[in-house]
């Protein structure tokens, strides 16, 4: 436990851009040991992908496998306490939860299984694509007409338009109807 303390004591001195990404590659071996994998999604992914330009207050890991005890063991032993909040998760270090929102990883109507792998200082951590996370934004926009979640998926689209799956992508929003909001998304590129 001494060991992991001086670890994530290390981790929450990191700038905000690696915190979340580095907490979740340290949380991602425990997870592995028990056989469960752990997914970066949400906005800790739009932090990741923003290089910070967009700020979470919350690590969203989306756990596959049974986990309901497994959680609690390796957050507890880590030091972690269960918030209010039944899926939240504090840390004395932290000025941010850890939020374990329900498996699978879905965007729109997808399932969502194909993840980038991302080296950090302490391993490797899944992150859900920034396709698939500019879609979700997308999605957010639409249905819940929310202006932010727009504004996300536009600022990814502009750190990442060289490196896009641009075919994937359209498609994606083409089979589920937000091929109009694609367009304005991708627009911005063009005027920039």
């Amino acid at each position: 436990m001494k060991k992991e303390s001086q670890v994530l004591k290390k981790i929450s001195q990191l700038d905000e851009t690696r915190q979340k990404i580095t907490l979740a590659a340290f949380l991602t071996r425990f997870f592995k040991e028990k056989g469960v994998n752990l997914a970066v999604v949400g906005g800790a992914a739009v932090q990741y992908y923003t290089l910070s330009e967009f700020v979470t207050h919350d690590l969203d890991a989306v756990l596959s496998g049974d986990t309901k005890e497994i959680i609690e063991e390796i957050m507890y032993g880590l030091g972690f306490k269960r918030t209010t909040m039944y899926r939240h998760f504090e840390h004395p270090s932290f000025e941010f939860v850890v939020e374990f929102p329900p498996s699978p990883v879905e965007v729109a109507s997808r399932v969502i299984t194909k993840m980038n792998s991302v080296k950090t200082a302490e391993g490797e951590v899944r992150v859900i694509r920034v396709e698939d996370m500019i879609m979700d934004r997308i999605t957010a926009a639409v249905e819940w007409k929310d202006q932010s979640s727009l504004d996300q998926a536009k600022l990814m689209y502009i750190k990442h338009s060289e490196s896009i799956d641009q075919n994937y992508l359209t498609q994606f929003a083409k089979e589920e109807g937000y091929l109009k909001t694609l367009k304005e998304v991708m627009k911005v590129v063009e005027e920039s």
